[in-house]
């Protein structure tokens, strides 16, 4: 994976998803959650990125303690900087999927002032997982506007203008979200491009649907 990709794939975290299919809803619902154990571990990408992968723990109440929610601790290492990210592993049409949304409960900026004026988005990315590897494809933005400009889909939505980037903010329900994903997520061009890269197990750079990730078991040192 190029540079550039992965230093996009950062700044769409960092602004809150500006380059991918961003949500104010979950794709999800809690009867389409599940949890896999492969997933959880430490994973180093092609840029040398680390990725720490662990069950999300929640407490259960004061007698009954603690334990994990069938979501997932992400949290990525560059340099000496990290994200942290929620992940929820999820099927739809037998279809996986990982909803991914900065931990609300990490300081994501660094003055108060500046964290009150953000709003917590989610992000979709297709999975392939096994024991050696993770393989993850998000879905772009260029691939909504597209469907957009060409009107064949009506879902609800923002249009957000800023002095460098434009997007559309997604602000139907998961209800509408689903719908949407079943129908267009799983249109058979969109599909076979993602199971085609899945199966190489890298990108040409040719596709402009979305931004790809394979991730790697990583036992060295951490940063």
């Amino acid at each position: 994976m190029k540079r550039s990709k992965i230093a996009i794939l950062i700044l769409a975290f960092a602004t809150m998803s500006s380059c991918l299919v961003s949500s104010l809803h979950p794709f999800f619902k809690k009867e389409d959650k599940f949890f896999e154990e492969s997933m959880v571990g430490t994973w180093i990408d092609g840029d040398s990125c680390i990725w720490t992968i662990d069950p999300n723990i929640v407490s259960t109440g004061f007698y009954q303690g603690e334990s994990h929610d069938s979501s997932y601790v992400i949290t990525f290492h560059e340099d000496n900087t990290k994200s942290i990210l929620q992940g929820t592993l999820f099927q739809l049409n037998e279809v996986n999927y990982v909803d991914f949304l900065p931990d609300p409960n990490e300081d994501h900026h660094k003055g108060d002032m500046t964290s009150w004026h953000h709003i917590p988005v989610h992000t979709l990315a297709r999975v392939q997982y096994n024991q050696d590897s993770i393989m993850l494809y998000w879905y772009g933005d260029e691939w909504l506007n597209e469907l957009l400009e060409e009107n064949r889909i009506r879902i609800k939505h923002e249009s957000v203008e800023s002095a460098d980037y434009d997007r559309q903010l997604l602000t139907a329900d998961t209800d509408e979200l689903q719908k949407f994903l079943k129908k267009y997520a799983n249109h058979p061009k969109t599909a076979e491009e993602i199971e085609a890269i899945f199966a190489r197990g890298y990108t040409d750079d040719q596709e402009e649907l979305g931004i790809f990730l394979k991730l790697k078991p990583y036992d060295g040192p951490m940063p």
